[in-house]
């Protein structure tokens, strides 16, 4: 395992009188749609597919989650390797004065040709509020949309390139292994609707975070008549890794998350060329 240590910056960040919480916070939304899940049905729609050989890295991240410049919580990320399929998963804690926020997220997935298709993705939240439970399940063979605790057959024309808001990110690792910089993506929302989302790569540039300073790409999501705003920093030497994501809504930030600590399972890196096996 190969463990990076944390190291403490703490950048200054735009206040604003109201805090405008939302349940939607932190890398459930990586770039902005947030889902949601319960637990697995009994009977579960079935698949022959296998997973194919991937240039997959594994690992577990730990992440700050600041408002302001001040630290309001934690979030985790990791992708492990299921031997069937890969698993990529989420969970945070916030809170802010009397308001808190607890999530987790799971996306379980396989690669065919360079596409990922995802099979089963769950999200489950507590705390202020209405606690939320959503599911998605997709039958490849049968070509079939399950949603909801109940996993109720949805009626929609099936989209080859679905993805879910958790495994789109590795398929924006794929992209950008391939040399891309400008990226679309057909994403399940926590209906079972899907929404076409539009990234582009901005620039290259150095970054400071509790991790440490990377080299990192910014991309920007693209929307037009849009008072949101997304950035996600991937930094290349990390296999591009999501090092740091920054969300706003009239140009005032609502929330900025940051790495602070990397635990590489397995590794397998075109960017340096090297493969790491703990």
């Amino acid at each position: 395992m190969v463990t990076y240590s944390q190291h403490k910056v703490m950048p200054k960040m735009r206040m604003t009188q109201k805090w405008r919480y939302k349940a939607s916070l932190v890398l459930s939304s990586l770039l902005f749609c947030s889902v949601a899940a319960a637990a697995q049905p009994e009977s579960p729609p079935t698949t022959d597919l296998t997973p194919a050989t991937t240039p997959f890295s594994t690992f577990d991240a730990e992440y700050l989650v600041y408002r302001g410049g001040k630290s309001h919580g934690s979030a985790k990320r990791y992708l492990h390797n299921k031997g069937s399929h890969y698993e990529m998963g989420y969970s945070s804690d916030i809170s802010w004065l009397v308001f808190s926020d607890k999530r987790s997220e799971t996306s379980e997935f396989l690669l065919e040709q360079g596409q990922l298709r995802p099979l089963h993705y769950l999200m489950k939240r507590s705390g202020t509020g209405a606690n939320r439970h959503y599911e998605l399940r997709l039958d490849w063979q049968k070509q079939q949309l399950f949603t909801g605790k109940k996993q109720q057959l949805k009626d929609i024309t099936w989209q080859d390139n679905w993805l879910d808001p958790l495994s789109y990110h590795q398929q924006l690792v794929l992209d950008l292994q391939a040399g891309k910089t400008e990226f679309s993506y057909d994403v399940l929302n926590r209906d079972g609707n899907s929404k076409t989302y539009h990234y582009k790569v901005v620039l290259e540039e150095p970054l400071a975070l509790p991790f440490g300073t990377v080299r990192a790409l910014r991309i920007a999501r693209v929307e037009e008549n849009s008072d949101k705003q997304v950035l996600a920093w991937v930094a290349p030497e990390l296999d591009y890794m999501l090092v740091r994501l920054w969300r706003g809504e009239d140009n005032v930030e609502q929330f900025d998350v940051q790495l602070q600590k990397l635990h590489w399972l397995s590794r397998h890196s075109q960017a340096i060329g090297l493969t790491e096996t703990e």
